[in-house]
């Protein structure tokens, strides 16, 4: 080998290596040439233009998710959100769905208790024909009566197929908060019947509104996501947003699977809101730093190496797996740790976690450290979707935050210091006399609420 690199002219090894240099860059994460704008009526406007996407997608985010549904239309935003395929003023639902479809497009909506959003991801050179579908489907929806009534077994599915994890999420939010904050994300069987179309145009001249709007883009030029935002001022009705109080219950909620059923167990604490972006990085970086998911996925469940400290409660339990989580919204947050596991360790592991989450402040600088890089990989992995990123800028957009993208979520991390999230960590621990529990599966065999409490 050496003597074949000595054959190799001077002039074309050095030029071999200046390449290679010109491509080992340092990595670009994220959109960057990011635009900022907002309107009169409130509506708030972020593009991001120079990105190395080949495709472009453009979001409309309404702060109006199922917390904001009252007695009369509980269950509206889960009808909202697959009426997304239904007809509107300009297309009907089957010509939204060839015409998509035959351009490579989609429309997805998103829902949780906070916002709803109607994001549009095309071929960037067919975005202007393609926007008004998504107009069509977030602001200029009709909502006819018998679509809704097409819907009603599609939510009946929904509600079967609910996954176990996605349940006791729901639940932990309801056994957390009273009044507006536990309202579910799924409209409940007995309401069903009700919905129609009036309830849902209700709904949405009530909380579909400007002030209360954001519309963003990625790859898509400024002035085209300007106009995107003036068609919504000129279709929205002008009200003023509702408050709504934040009512703290740190209950107990179950749903039974029957016995010997795979259980998930969910325990929280108050946690940090949405507005407070460096407590929320710290919290971030807390849940890191228990051991989220796994280090390492092979080809079976069972071939994996799970995350310290947290992952030690499994005690090399292949059918345990445990993480923290942290939820935070406009006023209020919500960190935990959940864990799956099968019914003859139930009881053992709902202690365990309950045990750890008290125990969290515990956690020393370097597992802290740990948990910044696990972050800072997390970030670098998952920056590449341009649906998620723009997502991401409306959610910002509403809560007035900074951040912009991945690169600049690096340097806030890097700079936050490890005392500061141990500070974090040990106010967590001090609430845990203000425990929410949740429970989906075996509920036999898993400890009542209070001998959970006592630990």
């Amino acid at each position: 080998m050496k003597r074949f690199a000595k054959q190799i002219p001077q002039s074309l090894r050095s030029s071999t290596i200046n390449s290679v240099r010109s491509v080992m860059v340092k990595p670009r994460f994220g959109p960057t040439s990011i635009m900022k704008s907002e309107m009169k009526n409130g509506i708030k406007i972020t593009s991001a233009q120079d990105t190395d996407f080949l495709l472009a997608a453009c979001t409309i985010m309404f702060q109006a998710g199922s917390r904001y549904e009252t007695h009369d239309d509980l269950g509206a935003t889960h009808f909202l959100r697959l009426a997304s395929t239904g007809g509107g003023c300009r297309a009907t639902a089957f010509s939204k769905l060839r015409v998509l479809q035959q351009a490579g497009a989609y429309i997805t909506t998103t829902l949780d208790r906070q916002t709803i959003a109607y994001t549009l991801r095309c071929p960037l050179h067919m975005f202007r024909d393609l926007k008004y579908y998504l107009l069509d489907t977030a602001v200029d929806c009709c909502y006819h009566d018998w679509e809704i009534s097409d819907l009603k077994p599609i939510v009946r599915g929904d509600l079967s197929r609910i996954h176990p994890e996605q349940k006791v999420f729901d639940l932990i939010q309801k056994a957390a908060w009273a009044g507006s904050l536990a309202n579910s994300v799924y409209c409940e069987e007995e309401r069903i019947d009700s919905m129609d179309g009036e309830k849902l145009r209700n709904y949405v001249s009530m909380n579909y509104i400007p002030s209360m709007c954001s519309v963003a883009s990625v790859g898509v030029p400024f002035e085209e996501t300007m106009k995107i935002a003036e068609k919504i001022e000129k279709t929205s009705e002008v009200h003023l947003p509702k408050s709504h109080k934040v009512s703290p219950r740190m209950g107990y909620e179950y749903y039974d699977l029957g016995p010997n059923s795979d259980t998930w167990i969910a325990v929280a604490v108050p946690s940090c809101d949405a507005w407070d972006s460096q407590s929320v990085f710290k919290h971030a970086i807390i849940a890191a730093a228990c051991g989220t998911e796994n280090m390492q996925e092979g080809m079976t469940s069972m071939d994996r190496i799970a995350q310290s400290p947290l992952g030690l409660i499994s005690d090399k339990d292949v059918h345990t797996d445990c993480r923290a989580f942290n939820i935070s919204y406009i006023d209020t947050g919500l960190f935990g740790i959940i864990a799956k596991t099968s019914s003859c360790s139930a009881h053992k592991i709902s202690l365990m976690i309950a045990e750890f989450l008290a125990r969290i402040g515990e956690l020393s600088l370097t597992q802290i450290d740990e948990g910044k890089k696990r972050l800072l990989l997390n970030l670098a992995i998952h920056d590449e979707d341009c649906v998620r990123i723009c997502e991401g800028l409306a959610l910002q957009s509403l809560y007035n935050s900074q951040i912009d993208c991945a690169e600049n979520s690096a340097k806030i991390i890097e700079g936050i210091c490890s005392d500061e999230v141990s500070a974090t960590a040990k106010a967590l621990a001090s609430k845990c006399r203000q425990m929410a529990i949740a429970v989906v599966g075996d509920i036999g065999v898993v400890p009542i609420d209070q001998e959970i409490f006592r630990r």
